[in-house]
């Protein structure tokens, strides 16, 4: 990729486990492949996360729509924080003991992934439509590496007897570092794609500025544009959100990449899933129809917080709304 890390070259090896960084506990591997079910305003997502040097399995599958955005009201959850497991096996063809299987069809680049459950059954493939984009620590302060890509998933979901087949756009992820808790932590991440085009984006807001904004904007620090077969990083770039109630709603994005391309995108929120996917980081995953260059592609906004961050903006951005609508009480 144009302007792409040149200290990380990826091989085969990388859809492997990394050795883990001795004696730290938090050191963590990743693997997360999204798909969507557009005509439904579905979403879902595989993801397991292993912590090698605790012997711990983590993450899981869950599936939402626009019915509901709690864990334990959506379609489909199972969230784990603390399986036994040893990493023994090679990622690249493996079973964890939740139930999902990745098996690495093409290095870098097509998966199969499976999932069994009583009431979810899963059998899917990954495509790539790009080469991986790869950061390293300097990109969020969350990880040692760090690779996003877009691709078609094709296959078919089983949710509690009813067959759901999918074929759409999407984004997979792999990370691997360690993951210690950052109090200060506030991000946003943020992708479409549709055939023949995609972008991702991380930004940095900084809500805590004007707790009853409604609009809010941000520089975008990261990220990537594909357009006409050729891929670039960002260079700069602003997302701007519509934020009525707790939650992101609407978003904007307008960024340069290192070709001097120009990106403007616009996305509705049609669903959305509220959930701590470590102990420690809170999310809004919002399913987002987008609209750029000139076509409709799928993604997602993913608004992210410390838990005791959102805490203090969530009770002082209702705290101050009491105080308008009840002035003087």
């Amino acid at each position: 990729m144009h302007g792409a890390d040149p200290e990380v070259v990826l091989g085969p090896e990388d859809d492997n486990f990394h050795p883990p960084a001795s004696g730290e506990p938090f050191w963590s591997e990743t693997t997360w492949f999204s798909f969507t079910v557009p005509e439904r305003n579905l979403q879902g997502y595989v993801y397991p996360w292993v912590r090698p040097n605790q012997g711990l399995l983590g993450g899981g599958v869950w599936v939402w729509d626009d019915s509901a955005h709690q864990p334990w009201d959506i379609l489909f959850w199972d969230n784990q924080y603390n399986l036994p497991f040893e990493v023994s096996g090679d990622l690249r063809d493996i079973r964890f003991p939740n139930g999902i299987s990745i098996q690495c069809l093409k290095p870098n680049s097509d998966y199969r992934i499976r999932y069994e459950h009583p009431d979810l059954q899963l059998d899917f493939t990954f495509q790539a439509i790009m080469e991986p984009h790869v950061l390293t620590r300097g990109g969020t302060g969350l990880f040692a590496g760090h690779v996003d890509q877009p691709g078609r998933v094709a296959g078919t979901m089983t949710l509690r007897g009813e067959e759901i087949p999918f074929d759409a756009h999407a984004i997979r992820d792999r990370s691997w570092g360690p993951r210690v808790e950052d109090r200060d932590l506030r991000m946003a991440y943020l992708h479409g794609s549709a055939e023949g085009n995609a972008f991702l984006a991380f930004a940095h807001p900084d809500d805590d500025a004007d707790p009853t904004a409604t609009r809010i904007e941000a520089p975008i620090s990261a990220g990537y544009l594909y357009r006409e077969g050729q891929a670039a990083v960002l260079v700069e770039g602003c997302r701007t959100i519509e934020r009525p109630g707790d939650w992101p709603t609407r978003v904007e994005v307008q960024a340069v990449d290192s070709l001097g391309r120009s990106l403007e995108a616009t996305g509705e929120c049609v669903s959305r899933l509220s959930f701590t996917n470590i102990p420690w980081m809170f999310n809004w995953c919002s399913l987002t129809r987008w609209e750029f260059d000139g076509v409709v592609g799928w993604g997602e906004d993913q608004d992210v917080w410390h838990l005791d961050r959102w805490r203090h903006w969530i009770r002082r951005r209702r705290s101050l709304a009491s105080e308008v609508a009840n002035p003087g009480t």
